[in-house]
């Protein structure tokens, strides 16, 4: 317990800024491919402008808009959200084949908090704790990202059987016994959106490592965030980490078994369906260049799988590359009337591709 308690101690300390911050309206936004714009909001109920006597002001809550093309808006606050737990780090997704709306946040409890998931299916709402964090555990900077592959199987009476396959693909940086980046898949097509039973895994482990960690000497910012990327049509997906074990700065690409035998708990091909096929792709020294404290970065991968790290300070974007051999010194992109923070920021995502 000792050494848990010192532990999120060391972590806090690159932490403690963002923990003191008053909670404050969060935003994201998604265009789904039918032309529906859907819109979500956290913070209390005050800071949402909600109408007094529908919830207490001092609530938080998530509310939701849907802008569909003929004109129609839907609204409402997502179910069980109501409380006085703080939401932060929203992310949505769109699942075309399902029509589904997928909603990620963290829940601040005390003195741990929880990943939750939402899916709006065909008009309703459905929201589940996904990864309850136990003990003294705790989760940052969640994201998500869908996949889709073809997969088939043989069926009861032998004929060649094939479907589209939706995964939901989670990542995160967690903080207990060790302190490292975890991942969990959600197989939506199998699932019928039941959380319960979602596998989670240690990315370090994953990909060949795992064991004690440490901080030391290692910038906050060039660990908080792992990332998950797009590889390709095939399905597969990009996870870039630190390993505070190795001491590396790893990316890993994630796929599923598409053969999957004939249905049925004797079949070990079956069985083996939702296991991770995961190879190292890339690999770097911890980012020296990387910001000690920052609410928010991104990771873009190049060429070798290269990365990028980039950050808003203030009115720059500020960014950070790997070339191979060392990371390069930060570089600044001012921001202004003539350069927008969407602008510069594509201009970044071009350069990291490309290099």
């Amino acid at each position: 317990m000792n050494r848990l308690f010192t532990r999120i101690s060391l972590g806090a300390a690159a932490l403690v800024l963002a923990l003191a911050v008053p909670a404050v309206a969060e935003e994201k936004s998604l265009l789904a491919a039918d032309g529906t714009l859907y819109e979500v909001q956290s913070g209390t109920a005050a800071d949402l402008g909600l109408a007094p006597g529908s919830v207490e002001p001092d609530d938080y809550v998530i509310e939701w808009t849907a802008h569909a093309q003929d004109g129609s808006v839907r609204l409402g606050i997502v179910p069980g959200t109501q409380d006085r737990n703080v939401k932060r780090n929203l992310d949505l997704a769109f699942d075309e084949p399902t029509g589904s709306l997928l909603l990620l946040w963290k829940e601040e409890l005390t003195p741990v908090n929880v990943l939750q998931i939402g899916v709006l299916r065909d008009g309703a709402w459905k929201t589940s704790v996904l990864l309850p964090n136990l003990g003294m555990s705790r989760a940052y900077n969640p994201q998500m990202r869908l996949s889709h592959t073809t997969v088939h199987w043989t069926g009861d009476n032998g004929e060649a059987l094939s479907a589209d396959r939706s995964i939901l693909s989670i990542v995160w940086w967690e903080e207990s016994q060790y302190a490292q980046a975890r991942y969990a898949p959600i197989f939506l097509d199998e699932e019928n959106f039941d959380f319960t039973n979602v596998a989670v895994y240690d990315l370090p482990v994953l990909s060949g490592g795992g064991g004690p960690t440490t901080y030391e000497d290692v910038a906050s910012g060039a660990y908080l965030f792992p990332a998950l990327h797009s590889d390709g049509p095939g399905g597969a997906i990009l996870a870039s980490f630190a390993d505070l074990n190795k001491r590396r700065n790893v990316v890993v690409r994630i796929t599923f078994p598409t053969d999957l035998g004939t249905p049925g708990e004797g079949n070990i091909t079956w069985m083996r369906r939702h296991i991770p096929i995961v190879g190292e792709v890339g690999d770097a020294p911890p980012a020296p260049t990387a910001p000690v404290r920052i609410a928010s970065m991104g990771t873009a991968l190049g060429a070798g799988y290269r990365p990028t790290f980039y950050w808003r300070d203030a009115d720059r974007l500020l960014y950070t590359r790997f070339d191979g051999r060392e990371w390069n010194s930060v570089k600044a992109i001012q921001l202004g009337d003539t350069m927008s923070y969407e602008r510069a920021l594509s201009l970044v995502l071009g350069m990291a591709s490309a290099n």
